[in-house]
């Protein structure tokens, strides 16, 4: 009677506790950064989009300083995230988030 199976994700985040995971990130290994902030936006949607995006604008990052790398939702209405971060010897420091 009932053969299809559905998979109902359930997504317990909120807008806030995202921006306040991403500003706790220290010390991260720039190669793992990406990764990082894909797990910080985990059980996070925007009108059921998860995905998030950005990436490809952030350019070269691998230089020691400073850089704003946005991030989003993969949605046209999702707000865009500024992560204001430090660069240092190829780990990254978040120090704002807006």
């Amino acid at each position: 009677m009932f053969e299809e199976e559905k998979v109902i994700k359930i997504y317990a985040t909120t807008f806030n506790k995202v921006l306040r995971n991403l500003a706790t990130i220290e010390d991260c290994p720039l190669e793992e950064l990406e990764d990082r902030i894909i797990e910080e936006f985990d059980e996070y949607n925007y009108e059921g989009e998860d995905e998030v995006i950005g990436f490809d604008t952030w350019g070269d990052i691998s230089l020691n300083g400073e850089y704003e790398l946005k991030v989003k939702i993969d949605h046209e209405d999702a707000y865009e995230i500024t992560l204001f971060v430090n660069v240092d010897d190829k780990k990254v420091t978040v120090n704002n988030v807006l």
